[in-house]
């Protein structure tokens, strides 16, 4: 067994009763196939059904136990690797159930005043070299109370950081540090909600590093402002920048001519930052990449503690920035057209998070395929995501599904994870031309659910087989 399949976590000894630690091994497996968060659906017994069922809403079967299990986990696969821990946010909308659900129980505001559900606050982790998808090295689930002021009038301005929500990037980072410590490097990357002061002068180690995007024009010591200075600058480099797309904006796959620009800036503490341990400037470096001529193109401006004296260190740096994408296919995967635990029929809120939280290890797998899939010197082995068994399956689907030409043909090498990979989405809708863009998580999520419904059926066959010629 390697990497990918080691990433799920073993919950025996995690919890007081071993019965609970047993079911949760079950319910993980059963997620893992890829079908859905749903306990009826994952389940084939009434039996096994109502075992899950009391599994989610026993008492001893607890957040704080899940993820416990799931960065203990984390902390063992990163021994030794720089890794990126990427964090974000995302909030679930259970609002159209408000009916079903149980009062106080776990579900409350959210960001959006109106909306019943919950957050959720992750920080998952990448090889920075490799880029496997490892685990998480911490996640948050939280609602806001109904009865909680809003910021006016609770003066958010003016009240400490550890009495904020924002405090979750540093707590994140404080306990990513804890969790990765025996990582040769850890770079915490996060989106412009982190631009905090808090965060960027805080101390974390000689082997822990910031690389955040700026979110407010601040001003330096110098007595410029941020943008004023880079402004100043001259362009240190230009090159093509391959850009993800995205299929819920109808944004295509793309390169973008890059400008890039970087220096050591140092940022002087806001008069509005009420933490008086924290030094009254702080040394970053920072890195723009602009796109040229295209006014609503590239703009991103990133404060990293890294240090960048060089074209290829500053490459480096958004290329970093770039593997944001992955947390945020991870939460997509979470929801609507995924494992869709805003349509979960589970009426304690409680039951809901613990189940969301499980489902946050089972799309690990489905990245692992995407990267697997973009990465064309096919490194991976198929042994890495499906036993022999799954793919000798394999094997008889992907001579179904390759049509006469060459353009529908599995280009890769059979038995790598990229070749898996190419079966798994065809199973899932994706039409498999070379001019298409590659499988995302929800055609990769369908498609692992039809092939363990095929599995099952040609494992039946395969066992009918046997005890004919036993006969």
């Amino acid at each position: 067994m390697t990497e990918l399949i080691n990433s799920l976590p073993d919950f025996t000894g995690v919890f007081s009763d071993k019965r609970i630690d047993k079911r949760a091994n079950q319910v993980l497996s059963k997620l893992n196939l890829g079908r859905s968060s749903s306990v009826r659906q994952v389940t084939q017994t009434d039996a096994e059904q109502k075992s899950f069922y009391r599994l989610f809403n026993n008492e001893s079967f607890t957040e704080e136990g899940i993820k416990e299990g799931i960065t203990d986990r984390c902390s063992q696969l990163c021994k030794g690797r720089h890794v990126l821990s990427i964090q974000d946010t995302t909030e679930f909308n259970l609002t159209s159930q408000q009916g079903r659900k149980k009062a106080d129980s776990g579900l409350d505001r959210t960001a959006k005043d109106d909306v019943l559900g919950f957050m959720l606050h992750s920080s998952l982790v990448v090889d920075a070299d490799k880029t496997t998808a490892l685990g998480y090295s911490c996640i948050k689930v939280w609602h806001r109370e109904t009865d909680k002021p809003i910021r006016h009038e609770r003066n958010y301005q003016q009240q400490q950081i550890k009495d904020k929500e924002s405090y979750k990037w540093i707590e994140s980072a404080d306990k990513g540090k804890e969790v990765l410590k025996d990582a040769s490097r850890v770079t915490i990357v996060a989106d412009r909600e982190s631009d905090i002061y808090d965060l960027l002068a805080g101390s974390y180690g000689e082997q822990t590093y910031l690389l955040l995007r700026s979110s407010f024009n601040r001003r330096l010591v110098s007595g410029e402002k941020l943008q004023e200075h880079l402004n100043n600058l001259p362009v240190m480099d230009e090159y093509e920048l391959e850009l993800n797309g995205d299929i819920r904006k109808d944004i295509p796959k793309r390169k973008a001519h890059i400008e890039l620009k970087w220096d050591k800036v140092e940022l002087s503490k806001p008069e509005k930052c009420k933490n008086k341990e924290l030094p009254p400037s702080t040394a970053v470096y920072v890195v723009e990449a602009k796109e040229n001529n295209n006014s609503k193109g590239v703009l991103w401006r990133l404060y990293t503690t890294h240090t960048i004296t060089t074209t290829a260190a500053a490459r480096q740096i958004i290329e970093w920035y770039k593997q944001r994408w992955h947390i945020e296919q991870i939460h997509r995967l979470l929801k609507t057209d995924g494992f869709r635990i805003e349509r979960s029929q589970l009426e304690q809120g409680w039951a809901i998070r613990k189940l969301t939280l499980l489902a946050l290890m089972a799309t690990l797998r489905i990245l692992q395929m995407m990267l697997a899939y973009k990465d064309e010197s096919e490194q991976q082995s198929a042994e890495d995501a499906f036993s022999s068994e799954e793919q000798s399956c394999l094997g008889m689907i992907n001579n179904q599904l390759q049509g006469q030409t060459d353009k529908l043909k599995n280009t890769a090498t059979p038995s790598t994870l990229r070749w898996a990979t190419w079966v798994i989405a065809r199973l899932g809708g994706w039409k498999g031309y070379a001019s298409q863009r590659n499988p995302g998580p929800i055609v990769l999520q369908k498609g692992l659910a039809k092939f363990y419904v095929m599995f099952e059926g040609w494992r039946m066959y395969q066992n009918f087989e046997k005890d004919v010629s036993t006969r």
